[in-house]
Protein backbone atom coordinates (compact mmCIF):
# COMPACT_ATOMS: atom_id res chain seq x y z
CA UNK A 1 0.00 0.00 0.00
CA UNK A 2 1.29 3.45 -0.87
CA UNK A 3 2.00 5.68 2.10
CA UNK A 4 0.28 9.05 1.84
CA UNK A 5 2.59 12.00 2.17
CA UNK A 6 0.59 14.46 4.26
CA UNK A 7 1.02 18.22 4.44
CA UNK A 8 2.35 17.78 7.99
CA UNK A 9 4.86 15.07 6.98
CA UNK A 10 6.02 17.10 3.95
CA UNK A 11 6.82 20.17 6.03
CA UNK A 12 8.24 18.08 8.87
CA UNK A 13 10.79 16.54 6.50
CA UNK A 14 11.40 19.85 4.75
CA UNK A 15 12.20 21.51 8.08
CA UNK A 16 14.40 18.59 9.13
CA UNK A 17 16.37 18.60 5.88
CA UNK A 18 16.78 22.37 5.69
CA UNK A 19 18.31 22.30 9.18
CA UNK A 20 20.79 19.62 8.13
CA UNK A 21 21.83 21.25 4.86
CA UNK A 22 23.46 24.63 4.34
CA UNK A 23 22.27 24.46 0.72
CA UNK A 24 18.61 24.75 1.82
CA UNK A 25 17.60 21.87 -0.41
CA UNK A 26 14.79 22.41 -2.88
CA UNK A 27 14.85 26.22 -2.72
CA UNK A 28 15.79 27.93 -5.98
CA UNK A 29 15.40 31.31 -7.64
CA UNK A 30 16.84 30.79 -11.11
CA UNK A 31 17.19 28.23 -13.88
CA UNK A 32 19.29 27.80 -17.01
CA UNK A 33 17.87 26.17 -20.14
CA UNK A 34 19.30 25.88 -23.66
CA UNK A 35 17.50 25.94 -26.96
CA UNK A 36 17.28 23.01 -29.39
CA UNK A 37 19.56 22.85 -32.47
CA UNK A 38 18.50 21.23 -35.74
CA UNK A 39 21.50 18.90 -35.45
CA UNK A 40 19.96 16.97 -32.54
CA UNK A 41 17.61 15.22 -34.97
CA UNK A 42 20.33 13.19 -36.67
CA UNK A 43 23.46 13.64 -34.58
CA UNK A 44 22.54 13.19 -30.93
CA UNK A 45 25.02 10.92 -29.20
CA UNK A 46 22.02 8.81 -28.14
CA UNK A 47 21.76 7.46 -31.69
CA UNK A 48 25.34 6.21 -31.66
CA UNK A 49 25.11 4.89 -28.12
CA UNK A 50 21.94 2.92 -28.78
CA UNK A 51 23.35 1.47 -31.99
CA UNK A 52 26.55 0.45 -30.25
CA UNK A 53 24.62 -1.25 -27.44
CA UNK A 54 22.17 -2.97 -29.81
CA UNK A 55 19.20 -1.09 -28.33
CA UNK A 56 16.09 0.01 -30.26
CA UNK A 57 16.48 3.21 -32.29
CA UNK A 58 13.58 5.63 -31.90
CA UNK A 59 11.83 7.52 -34.70
CA UNK A 60 13.43 10.87 -35.64
CA UNK A 61 12.63 13.88 -33.50
CA UNK A 62 9.95 16.24 -34.79
CA UNK A 63 11.87 19.48 -34.28
CA UNK A 64 8.84 21.75 -34.35
CA UNK A 65 7.05 19.70 -31.71
CA UNK A 66 10.22 19.37 -29.62
CA UNK A 67 10.66 23.15 -29.60
CA UNK A 68 7.02 23.71 -28.68
CA UNK A 69 7.36 21.30 -25.74
CA UNK A 70 10.62 22.98 -24.72
CA UNK A 71 8.96 26.41 -24.75
CA UNK A 72 6.17 25.09 -22.51
CA UNK A 73 8.81 23.55 -20.23
CA UNK A 74 10.64 26.88 -19.99
CA UNK A 75 7.45 28.85 -19.38
CA UNK A 76 6.40 26.38 -16.69
CA UNK A 77 9.60 27.09 -14.78
CA UNK A 78 8.83 30.81 -15.03
CA UNK A 79 5.23 30.29 -13.95
CA UNK A 80 6.51 28.46 -10.87
CA UNK A 81 8.55 31.48 -9.89
CA UNK A 82 12.01 30.95 -11.41
CA UNK A 83 13.97 33.54 -13.36
CA UNK A 84 15.07 31.62 -16.46
CA UNK A 85 18.24 32.25 -18.47
CA UNK A 86 17.81 30.91 -22.01
CA UNK A 87 21.08 30.03 -23.75
CA UNK A 88 21.01 29.92 -27.58
CA UNK A 89 21.50 26.59 -29.33
CA UNK A 90 24.79 25.65 -30.98
CA UNK A 91 24.53 23.47 -34.09
CA UNK A 92 28.00 22.04 -33.46
CA UNK A 93 26.80 20.53 -30.17
CA UNK A 94 23.65 18.50 -30.94
CA UNK A 95 22.89 17.57 -27.31
CA UNK A 96 23.35 21.06 -25.86
CA UNK A 97 19.69 21.32 -24.64
CA UNK A 98 20.62 18.80 -21.94
CA UNK A 99 22.32 21.49 -19.92
CA UNK A 100 21.99 19.52 -16.67
CA UNK A 101 24.90 17.31 -17.73
CA UNK A 102 27.36 20.21 -17.99
CA UNK A 103 27.46 21.37 -14.38
CA UNK A 104 26.59 20.54 -10.80
CA UNK A 105 25.45 23.50 -8.70
CA UNK A 106 25.02 23.56 -4.93
CA UNK A 107 24.59 26.88 -3.19
CA UNK A 108 26.79 29.50 -4.83
CA UNK A 109 29.33 26.95 -6.08
CA UNK A 110 29.31 25.25 -9.49
CA UNK A 111 31.41 22.39 -10.84
CA UNK A 112 31.71 22.26 -14.60
CA UNK A 113 31.73 18.60 -15.54
CA UNK A 114 33.64 16.62 -18.16
CA UNK A 115 31.12 14.70 -20.27
CA UNK A 116 32.02 11.29 -21.61
CA UNK A 117 31.47 12.31 -25.25
CA UNK A 118 34.10 14.61 -26.77
CA UNK A 119 31.46 16.55 -28.73
CA UNK A 120 29.65 17.45 -25.53
CA UNK A 121 32.79 18.90 -23.94
CA UNK A 122 32.45 21.83 -26.35
CA UNK A 123 29.37 22.87 -24.33
CA UNK A 124 31.36 23.55 -21.19
CA UNK A 125 32.90 26.90 -22.19
CA UNK A 126 29.49 28.41 -22.95
CA UNK A 127 27.97 27.31 -19.65
CA UNK A 128 31.08 28.46 -17.78
CA UNK A 129 30.50 32.00 -19.06
CA UNK A 130 26.80 31.87 -18.11
CA UNK A 131 27.57 30.72 -14.58
CA UNK A 132 30.37 33.26 -14.15
CA UNK A 133 28.12 36.07 -15.38
CA UNK A 134 25.51 34.98 -12.82
CA UNK A 135 28.08 35.42 -10.07
CA UNK A 136 28.74 31.81 -9.08
CA UNK A 137 32.03 30.44 -7.81
CA UNK A 138 32.97 28.22 -10.74
CA UNK A 139 35.23 25.15 -10.67
CA UNK A 140 36.06 22.87 -13.61
CA UNK A 141 37.16 19.27 -14.10
CA UNK A 142 40.45 19.32 -16.02
CA UNK A 143 41.65 15.77 -15.40
CA UNK A 144 41.50 14.15 -18.85
CA UNK A 145 40.90 10.73 -17.32
CA UNK A 146 37.87 11.88 -15.35
CA UNK A 147 34.29 11.87 -16.62
CA UNK A 148 31.22 13.24 -14.89
CA UNK A 149 27.78 14.22 -16.18
CA UNK A 150 25.15 16.03 -14.14
CA UNK A 151 22.51 13.48 -15.09
CA UNK A 152 24.41 11.04 -12.90
CA UNK A 153 24.41 13.33 -9.86
CA UNK A 154 21.52 13.27 -7.37
CA UNK A 155 21.88 15.85 -4.59
CA UNK A 156 19.67 15.12 -1.59
CA UNK A 157 20.37 18.28 0.37
CA UNK A 158 23.12 16.80 2.48
CA UNK A 159 24.89 14.16 0.34
CA UNK A 160 25.41 13.14 -3.28
CA UNK A 161 24.44 9.88 -4.97
CA UNK A 162 26.45 9.50 -8.19
CA UNK A 163 26.15 6.96 -10.97
CA UNK A 164 29.23 4.87 -11.67
CA UNK A 165 28.19 4.61 -15.29
CA UNK A 166 29.28 4.82 -18.90
CA UNK A 167 29.11 8.63 -18.48
CA UNK A 168 30.71 9.17 -15.07
CA UNK A 169 33.69 7.39 -13.56
CA UNK A 170 35.32 7.20 -10.09
CA UNK A 171 37.85 9.91 -10.95
CA UNK A 172 34.95 12.24 -11.70
CA UNK A 173 33.27 11.23 -8.45
CA UNK A 174 36.49 12.07 -6.56
CA UNK A 175 36.63 15.56 -8.04
CA UNK A 176 32.97 16.12 -7.13
CA UNK A 177 33.78 15.15 -3.54
CA UNK A 178 36.82 17.46 -3.47
CA UNK A 179 34.77 20.37 -4.84
CA UNK A 180 32.00 19.93 -2.27
CA UNK A 181 33.87 18.48 0.73
CA UNK A 182 31.02 19.21 3.13
CA UNK A 183 28.81 16.60 1.41
CA UNK A 184 29.48 12.83 1.33
CA UNK A 185 29.52 11.14 -2.09
CA UNK A 186 28.06 7.66 -2.58
CA UNK A 187 28.83 5.92 -5.88
CA UNK A 188 26.08 3.70 -7.28
CA UNK A 189 26.87 1.17 -10.06
CA UNK A 190 24.82 1.60 -13.25
CA UNK A 191 25.03 -0.31 -16.48
CA UNK A 192 23.33 -0.03 -19.91
CA UNK A 193 20.69 0.59 -21.02
CA UNK A 194 20.41 2.88 -17.99
CA UNK A 195 23.14 5.44 -18.58
CA UNK A 196 22.29 8.20 -16.06
CA UNK A 197 21.40 7.71 -12.40
CA UNK A 198 18.49 10.15 -12.64
CA UNK A 199 16.82 7.69 -14.98
CA UNK A 200 16.70 5.35 -11.96
CA UNK A 201 16.31 7.59 -8.88
CA UNK A 202 15.42 11.25 -8.30
CA UNK A 203 14.54 13.45 -5.34
CA UNK A 204 10.74 13.76 -5.30
CA UNK A 205 10.52 15.75 -2.04
CA UNK A 206 12.74 16.36 0.98
CA UNK A 207 13.81 12.90 2.13
CA UNK A 208 11.83 11.06 -0.54
CA UNK A 209 13.37 9.33 -3.56
CA UNK A 210 11.39 8.42 -6.67
CA UNK A 211 12.78 4.98 -7.55
CA UNK A 212 12.15 2.91 -10.67
CA UNK A 213 10.89 -0.63 -10.12
CA UNK A 214 13.62 -2.09 -12.29
CA UNK A 215 16.61 -4.17 -11.29
CA UNK A 216 18.69 -0.97 -11.51
CA UNK A 217 16.32 0.85 -9.17
CA UNK A 218 16.25 -2.01 -6.70
CA UNK A 219 20.04 -2.25 -6.72
CA UNK A 220 20.43 1.52 -6.24
CA UNK A 221 17.92 1.56 -3.37
CA UNK A 222 19.66 -1.33 -1.59
CA UNK A 223 22.98 0.49 -1.75
CA UNK A 224 21.39 3.70 -0.47
CA UNK A 225 19.74 1.84 2.41
CA UNK A 226 23.05 0.26 3.37
CA UNK A 227 25.54 3.07 2.80
CA UNK A 228 23.78 6.47 2.77
CA UNK A 229 24.60 8.79 5.66
CA UNK A 230 20.94 9.80 6.08
CA UNK A 231 17.60 8.02 5.93
CA UNK A 232 15.23 8.28 2.94
CA UNK A 233 11.80 7.02 1.98
CA UNK A 234 11.23 5.40 -1.44
CA UNK A 235 8.39 6.09 -3.83
CA UNK A 236 8.42 3.12 -6.21
CA UNK A 237 7.39 3.84 -9.81
CA UNK A 238 6.93 1.70 -12.94
CA UNK A 239 10.11 1.52 -15.00
CA UNK A 240 10.19 0.01 -18.46
CA UNK A 241 13.65 -0.98 -19.58
CA UNK A 242 13.88 1.15 -22.72
CA UNK A 243 11.38 3.99 -22.60
CA UNK A 244 10.18 5.05 -19.17
CA UNK A 245 11.25 8.33 -17.61
CA UNK A 246 8.55 8.63 -14.95
CA UNK A 247 10.97 8.59 -12.00
CA UNK A 248 12.82 11.55 -13.55
CA UNK A 249 11.15 14.41 -11.64
CA UNK A 250 12.00 17.95 -10.56
CA UNK A 251 11.30 19.14 -7.03
CA UNK A 252 11.74 22.81 -6.13
CA UNK A 253 10.11 25.46 -3.95
CA UNK A 254 7.39 23.03 -2.84
CA UNK A 255 6.50 22.03 -6.42
CA UNK A 256 6.83 18.57 -7.95
CA UNK A 257 7.12 18.51 -11.73
CA UNK A 258 6.52 15.06 -13.20
CA UNK A 259 5.28 13.16 -16.25
CA UNK A 260 1.81 13.55 -17.74
CA UNK A 261 -0.98 11.03 -17.28
CA UNK A 262 -0.71 10.17 -20.99
CA UNK A 263 2.87 9.02 -20.47
CA UNK A 264 2.58 7.34 -17.10
CA UNK A 265 -0.92 7.01 -15.66
CA UNK A 266 0.13 4.66 -12.87
CA UNK A 267 3.05 6.89 -11.89
CA UNK A 268 0.84 9.99 -11.80
CA UNK A 269 -1.62 8.10 -9.58
CA UNK A 270 1.20 7.19 -7.19
CA UNK A 271 2.41 10.80 -7.09
CA UNK A 272 -1.13 11.96 -6.28
CA UNK A 273 -1.57 9.30 -3.57
CA UNK A 274 1.79 10.01 -1.97
CA UNK A 275 1.71 13.82 -2.20
CA UNK A 276 -1.93 14.91 -1.79
CA UNK A 277 -0.96 18.36 -0.48
CA UNK A 278 2.01 19.14 -2.73
CA UNK A 279 1.62 21.31 -5.83
CA UNK A 280 2.11 18.82 -8.66
CA UNK A 281 2.62 19.89 -12.27
CA UNK A 282 2.39 17.49 -15.21
CA UNK A 283 4.87 18.24 -17.98
CA UNK A 284 6.36 16.54 -21.03
CA UNK A 285 9.42 16.75 -23.25
CA UNK A 286 8.18 13.71 -25.15
CA UNK A 287 10.01 14.37 -28.41
CA UNK A 288 13.35 14.66 -26.65
CA UNK A 289 12.70 11.34 -24.95
CA UNK A 290 13.53 9.89 -28.38
CA UNK A 291 17.14 10.70 -27.53
CA UNK A 292 16.82 9.41 -23.96
CA UNK A 293 16.09 12.76 -22.26
CA UNK A 294 14.08 13.19 -19.08
CA UNK A 295 12.60 16.26 -17.43
CA UNK A 296 15.66 17.03 -15.33
CA UNK A 297 17.96 16.98 -18.38
CA UNK A 298 16.73 20.28 -19.76
CA UNK A 299 17.50 22.65 -16.89
CA UNK A 300 19.92 23.54 -14.13
CA UNK A 301 18.39 25.10 -11.02
CA UNK A 302 20.26 27.81 -9.12
CA UNK A 303 19.74 29.46 -5.73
Amino acid sequence: MLQRFSFFRFHQLRHQYSKMSSANFGTYKRAIVRQIPDSIRDHSEAHEDRGFQGLPIYAPINLEKARQEHEVYTQTLRDLGLEVTVVPADESTPDCPFVEDICVVVGNKALLTRPQGAARRKEVDTIEKVLTDLGLEVHRIRNKRATLEGGDVVFTGHEFFVGDSACSNPKGHKILAETFPEYPVLSIPLDPPKFHLKGVICMAAPGVLAVGESKWGVRAWKKIQKHAKFTYEPLWLPDKVFADHTCDVIFFNGNLVHCRTQEGAESVKRFADRFPDVNRVELTIGELEKVDAGLTCCSVLLP
